[in-house]
């Protein structure tokens, strides 16, 4: 097949990468760092499927939706598969200004029939999805049920009440669109299909603005029998009876902020998923065995360091490493470096990415692997080569084998991380499409696991290297272990907490379609929960049955609960929280980047200080340097984070978000006619005129009261405008700093 394969590597979260039923605690051990999905693009000559059919689906889907497209405005590109998942699938998208704002929508449909299985769309008017939005969540779910109707019968599929325990929920900034998103999974017998589900996402305008499904056909598929199942009393005390919890760092990554946060938790320490509802196996990673599996001691790949692979490494020394690596027979392919590229990771440790092309037949393929300049070992890399070389079958070797060849490799391309990682402590994932097993090393700190950090190696059946990473997060805040919770208070916890869901899960197996019966233990009523090894919490609190605290006030209520329920308030006692209160310049500089960027990181480049008094140390640093990124404040000797905040300062840093500097700074132009106008210093004229002309900040009974402190619920009520005023306006910033 003509064509080049575009490679996408689609980076999963860990539960997905093993089955939906993998608790965190376990799966973070058994992820497939580079099992990816391959998309290989397919040669339009290979394809009776043209773009007037795929818009002729579209508009079938959606007979009214995208009138305003025409067939010309939209575009297709070439069908593409995946390793595991040969039905081809089609792109179809289009992207248009009307009035001044871009509209974009991209689908993607599969198979002949061309179901869709995806799309996203972006309207022009998002005006009534900015808080107060138009539709509450429970007014948006029953549009999203009516939605899933056209794909499905809607009566064979059950939202999901834990649908955020999957993938991240990213904060975003008050001046994007609210949005809802309704997890669907099929059910048979009544029972869960843990494994499949439709994802459909609704603005609270009421608009559906995308759709993924992973959802298979069951027409031919068969399921264990309801009247076969075991008791679930006797699974449950099975489960019970050989419960274990293991003491262990979890690293909680906040994709909103980018910091990684460590805890010291409990999580189960046995290396089972469940339980076979019908013969009352265990179920692991690679499917269902009658021991149960016996949990692994630490035991350091290399007791002591061992020296890097090189000192240095220069960029032309790169290159040649890479030729001889990536070196194959030039009769079956050409190897091409395109480019050796020089960059910095997270870590400040300098990486060259080095890209390469094998050409072959009348295609090809790409990718990059990277090296650490400093020590010229090999980071990351995925194998290609399978996409070209003929392999004929050969006996697969065994995991011991597998697990044999994946600890030579990293001593041979990766041996100075060595003394700080442990052999695998869970059973390796075999792939039955790729016919590769996949290892984790994990990352020992103060003798105990860490759960988010390892080598992930990838061995092919035949014991070749298919896939390498390595990246040691940087991080400075371990928590002692001298202070936990005892291990039997935290199990006889996990015993109390535990309650099994029943579900159908599919076979890894290529040759049938079986679903089985499997008992899956949750704790607290959640999948994957665990819990806080110093305070004895659990990390996840599904008990819905409790009131949510709210926030009292006469004036500010609804937008000061709207902040505290986006996490943008942080207020540990609202019993006793003073929304009348004066907020701190501080304070309120954390408030507004939290409310309305993404990049809220609270940590800073750690290059520059722009204040004297805030050092890379302080807590407020980040915010405090972001904010001068973003021309909110200017660099001075001294900034008063502890000072409480003038309605006059407030009005400059509104107008200066919105980027209206240039047109505040001339103050003459500006007229105020407020009673204590006289009162106003010359300065911030420009600002509060327009910060009270856009609504932003009101006058009290004619007087602006500049020096007066601004309050928290004040400062609540301006944001929320600010945010509408940001969304309205069209403010050219990006927001991701």
């Amino acid at each position: 097949m003509g064509k080049f394969k575009k490679l996408g590597i689609i980076l999963t979260s860990t539960a997905f990468s093993v089955g939906i039923l993998a608790p965190i605690s376990q799966a973070s051990a058994n992820v497939k760092e580079s099992s990816e999905r391959i998309e290989i693009q397919v040669a339009s000559t290979e394809t009776k499927i043209t773009k007037n059919m795929l818009i002729k689906k579209l508009r079938s889907l959606f007979p009214e939706e995208f009138k305003f497209v025409a067939d010309q405005d939209f575009n297709s590109g070439p069908g593409h598969f995946y390793r595991d998942d040969t039905t081809v699938r089609y792109e179809l998208n289009f992207y248009k200004t009307i009035k001044g704002k871009d509209v974009h929508g991209s689908f993607v449909f599969k198979g002949d029939d061309l179901e869709l299985e995806s799309f996203y769309y972006q309207p022009a008017n998002i005006a009534e999805a900015i808080y107060p939005a138009k539709y509450s969540e429970n007014e948006a779910q029953k549009i999203a049920q009516k939605f899933l109707g056209k794909f499905a019968n809607a009566n064979n599929y059950k939202l999901r009440d834990d649908s955020n325990e999957y993938g991240f929920n990213m904060t975003r900034p008050l001046s994007e669109p609210i949005t809802y998103s309704y997890v669907y999974s099929p059910i048979y017998n009544g029972v869960l299909i843990g494994d499949q589900s439709i994802t459909i996402n609704v603005l609270a305008n009421g608009e559906v603005t995308g759709m993924s499904s992973n959802a298979e056909s069951i027409s031919k598929a068969s399921f264990d029998s309801l009247d076969q199942k075991k008791k679930e009393e006797d699974m449950l005390a099975q489960v019970r009876d050989n419960l274990a919890v293991e003491l262990r760092y979890y690293i909680d990554y906040d994709y909103r902020s980018d910091q990684r946060n460590v805890k010291l938790v409990y999580a189960p320490a046995t290396g089972f998923n469940g339980v076979h509802a019908l013969n009352g196996q265990w179920q692991t990673a690679n499917g269902f065995t009658e021991q149960l599996p016996k949990t692994k001691s630490i035991e350091k790949i290399s007791a002591q360091p061992l020296p890097p692979r090189k000192n240095g490494m220069t960029a032309t020394e790169a290159e040649e490493f890479a030729k001889n690596f990536l070196k194959v027979d030039e009769s079956k392919a050409k190897l091409t470096i395109d480019l050796v590229d020089e960059r910095e990771n997270d870590n400040g440790e300098t990486i060259y990415s080095v890209n390469y092309t094998y050409m072959y037949g009348n295609g090809g393929s790409g990718s990059s692997l990277e090296i650490n300049k400093a020590t010229g070992e090999l980071v990351q890399y995925h194998d290609l080569s399978r996409d070209f070389l003929i392999n004929n079958k050969v006996n697969a070797i065994s995991k011991d084998a597998a697990l044999k060849k994946a600890t030579d490799y990293l001593k041979e391309w990766a041996p100075s991380y060595l003394h700080e990682y442990s052999m695998p402590i869970e059973d390796a994932v075999f792939d039955q499409y790729s016919k590769e097993y996949y290892f984790t090393f994990p990352r020992i700190m103060n003798g105990i696991a860490v759960v988010g950090d390892g080598l992930h190696v990838g061995i092919g059946s035949d014991g070749s290297l298919r896939s390498l990473s390595v990246y040691k997060q940087k991080i400075d805040n371990w928590q002692p272990i001298n202070n936990v919770i005892s291990a039997d208070k935290a199990k006889e916890a996990y015993s109390k907490a535990l309650t099994l869901q029943l579900q159908y899960v599919k076979q890894d197996s290529e040759s049938k379609l079986h679903y089985d019966l499997v008992y899956a233990p949750t704790y607290n009523g959640s999948l994957f929960n665990q819990i806080d090894a110093i305070s004895g919490d659990w990390l996840t609190n599904v008990d819905d049955s409790k009131e949510k605290p709210v926030i009292s006030h006469p004036t500010a209520a609804k937008e000061l609960n709207y902040l505290f329920n986006q996490n943008v308030l942080d207020v540990k006692d609202i019993a006793n929280f003073n929304a009348d209160a004066a907020v701190t310049k501080g304070e309120a500089l954390k408030i507004l980047l939290h409310s309305l960027t993404y990049g809220y990181n609270g940590i800073g480049d750690g290059e520059k200080q722009s204040f004297n008094n805030i050092d890379k140390k302080h807590p407020l640093y980040g915010v405090v340097e972001q904010a001068v990124k973003m021309g909110i404040i200017q660099p001075a000797n001294q900034f008063a984070l502890d000072a409480a905040l003038t309605r006059q300062e407030f009005a400059e840093w509104s107008i200066k978000l919105l980027q209206l500097d240039n047109v505040a700074k001339y103050k003459d132009i500006y007229k105020l006619n407020f009673a204590d106008a006289s009162s106003i210093d010359p300065a911030y004229t420009g600002y509060i005129a327009l910060a009270n002309g856009m609504g932003l900040i009101d006058a009290q009974q004619n007087n602006f009261n500049a020096t007066k402190s601004v309050s928290y619920a004040d400062l609540a009520v301006s944001t929320v405008r600010l945010a509408k005023a940001i969304q309205e306006n069209k403010v050219d910033r990006n927001f991701y700093y």
